[in-house]
């Protein structure tokens, strides 16, 4: 690109995926910085897992021009426009019945009304104007929540499920919250992330037990944190590294209280950590922490929520795979991985906040 506008960007949302980082302007307009997903149009045959001749700079999103929503996933992006669904990246496999993809966007059929969208590794959702789930991708062990034919199935309906407000997807599994703020859950549950109390994969969405109403939910590759509507943190599913909040157990199956000196807005999950928003504007960190996605300036885990030195002031949070971003006061800020670029000029492993962009 020419180069970014001289006025300050008005953020309204960020996503971070497995190296690409995007950002929803007011405008509707969507920045992209990293790898596959972002954007970034690149010759066919390049590797996508090399940094090499990566850019710093963001690109904007091709047409359509104006997005309600975003979401980046494992290479793969998704945005609403219009309350259709657009699809962008890179993958190896095809996914719902496309053989491949571009950075260009391109209409996902078989969706409509579509207000919010969610892209993991193989697996995508969409929420519709109504609250009705519509799933895609690969149905390994049950992770679309519907009964199909197709091992590589194109968007359906996710029945026997309340309207539902928000999707998570993990690694072959998802969680929804629905509009009367309980959790369901199905897919693959090796680590407890179900909630359940066992380790049995399900098919169909199944109750999660939560003694409290549920605000919002965030999921990593196999842990799952859940505000409630009073401000609590609970964390469950895998707790290698201490991600769901325990520094005794690998894994936790059913949902248990996180300690917090004080009341959480929002969690994030990447893929072995965790982040928390307070109502002050600090972050709390936990977790792995091999490319300095903690932001604690180490590479050490930590298995309690930790807060993030100097960074405060926060509006919004988000994990990507191995790297964090956050709205600030004035700035759009990154940190952990940087392979791809995905935090624009920082250090390939960040291990404290960078600006990325300076924002109104």
């Amino acid at each position: 690109m020419a180069g970014l506008r001289s006025e300050l960007f008005q953020v309204t949302s960020i996503a971070g995926g497995n190296d690409q980082t995007l950002v929803l302007l007011k405008s509707g307009e969507v920045l992209g910085w990293g790898g596959a997903g972002s954007g970034r149009i690149t010759p066919f045959y390049v590797d996508i897992c090399s940094n090499r001749g990566a850019s710093t700079e963001p690109v904007y999103i091709g047409k359509p021009s104006s997005y309600s929503a975003i979401s980046a996933g494992y290479g793969i992006s998704l945005g609403v426009s219009s309350a259709n669904t657009f699809i962008w990246g890179f993958c190896q496999v095809g996914i719902g019945g496309k053989d491949q993809f571009s950075e260009a966007p391109t209409l996902v059929s078989g969706t409509s009304n579509i207000s919010k969208v969610v892209a993991g590794q193989f697996i995508f959702a969409a929420i519709d104007q109504v609250g009705n789930v519509n799933t895609w991708g690969l149905n390994v062990d049950g992770a679309l929540g519907r009964t199909s034919p197709q091992m590589n199935a194109s968007p359906g309906i996710v029945s026997g499920i309340p309207p539902i407000q928000e999707i998570e997807l993990g690694d072959n599994f998802m969680l929804a919250l629905t509009q009367d703020q309980r959790v369901y859950g199905w897919g693959s549950n090796s680590a407890g992330q179900l909630g359940l109390g066992h380790l049995n994969t399900i098919n169909t969405p199944e109750p999660i037990t939560i003694p409290a109403k549920i605000n919002s939910i965030a999921v990593g590759s196999t842990h799952v944190l859940a505000v409630s509507t009073e401000g609590k943190v609970y964390g469950w599913g895998s707790n290698q590294f201490g991600q769901a909040g325990d520094s005794r157990s690998s894994y936790i199956d059913t949902p248990k209280l996180i300690s917090f000196p004080e009341k959480i807005t929002a969690v994030a999950a990447g893929m072995h950590y965790s982040l928390a928003l307070s109502s002050s504007g600090k972050v709390y960190a936990w977790g792995w922490n091999g490319f300095g996605q903690l932001g604690l300036g180490d590479l050490k885990p930590r298995s309690t929520p930790t807060v993030i030195p100097k960074l405060t002031g926060v509006r919004s949070i988000a994990a990507g795979e191995m790297h964090s971003l956050a709205i600030g006061k004035s700035q759009l800020l990154g940190w952990g991985n940087n392979g791809s670029k995905q935090i624009a000029k920082a250090a390939d492993k960040q291990m404290t906040p960078f600006s990325i962009l300076d924002i109104a």
